[in-house]
């Protein structure tokens, strides 16, 4: 998980305070504490979010700049990069924060709800890679930061949609990671466990989840989490220290170990169980 002692291990050093860092979902959540911490840690930020009221408080509260974009969608995305670019300065920081939940069965999920959070969770991804990265690997200095998941190494009975996306984009971040090695363009993968954040307003509730037991319950357990600074944190570290896959909350920590430790016949008894999910 990287050397404190060899900060960006293999990759030059990023300077903080003469960077600019595009941060997507940023107008809550996890995506606004991000803002936050880089703009404490002297970097100018430009919030990103398809709510332009909270884009704009962000904006605000880091003295940067906002803009409304859909990320999932690539031509708004490339529109982004050449503006920011122009109207802003080379970026340097790319977090894709921007994401969505949703949960249920299999067989409760439509094509359009796979869809539906595919195109936010994960192409949104490879879209702010496709339209910042080539900035980068240009001028050959970066970091892109990917929000992944801890479900995107745990599997759920009830989240296979959710799981899908966020495995690939730990998948996608670490390939990406290899590739950009060679162009001194750094990409880490943070995966947070529970986040105190809004993300069930933005969560898909099907099938027999679809109730309002179901959705006061996991209102409950996400009341319960992490605060978004946790995930904050890991951010700031990763681009730091160069980190590949960063979990964020103790229970994702656990997890990851337990991912590489656990015989499969473990894992998969454990993924049906009641307490992950199983039906």
């Amino acid at each position: 998980m990287g050397n404190i002692f060899s900060p960006r291990k293999g990759l030059g050093t990023l300077d903080f305070k003469n960077s600019i860092a595009v941060v997507t979902g940023a107008g809550s959540g996890i995506g606004r504490a991000t803002a936050l911490r880089l703009a404490g840690n002297g970097v100018t930020v430009v919030a990103v979010d398809l709510n332009q009221d909270s884009a704009a408080k962000t904006a605000h509260d880091v003295n940067g700049v906002s803009y409304v974009v859909d990320t999932s969608d690539a031509k708004q995305m490339e529109t982004l990069a050449n503006k920011v670019e122009s109207e802003v300065g080379p970026v340097t920081i790319l977090v894709n924060n921007a994401g969505v939940g949703m949960t249920g069965r299999f067989l409760d999920v439509s094509l359009d709800d796979w869809l539906w959070i595919q195109n936010i969770n994960l192409n949104g991804v490879l879209n702010g890679c496709r339209a910042f990265g080539p900035y980068m690997v240009k001028r050959k200095v970066g970091h892109v930061v990917n929000m992944s998941s801890g479900l995107g190494y745990f599997p759920r009975a009830t989240e296979s949609s959710y799981c899908t996306t966020k495995a690939g984009v730990l998948m996608f971040s670490q390939c990406l990671r290899a590739d950009w090695f060679k162009e001194n363009v750094g990409v880490s993968a943070i995966c947070p466990g529970v986040i105190n954040t809004n993300i069930i307003n933005a969560t898909k509730f099907l099938g027999e989840r679809n109730n309002e037991r179901e959705l006061t319950a996991t209102k409950k357990l996400f009341a319960k989490g992490h605060s978004p600074e946790v995930v904050a944190k890991a951010v700031i570290n990763s681009i730091r220290y160069n980190r590949a896959v960063v979990p964020a909350g103790v229970e994702a920590s656990i997890g990851w170990v337990l991912k590489g430790m656990l015989p499969m016949v473990v894992q998969d008894l454990a993924t049906r169980s009641k307490f992950m999910g199983g039906v």
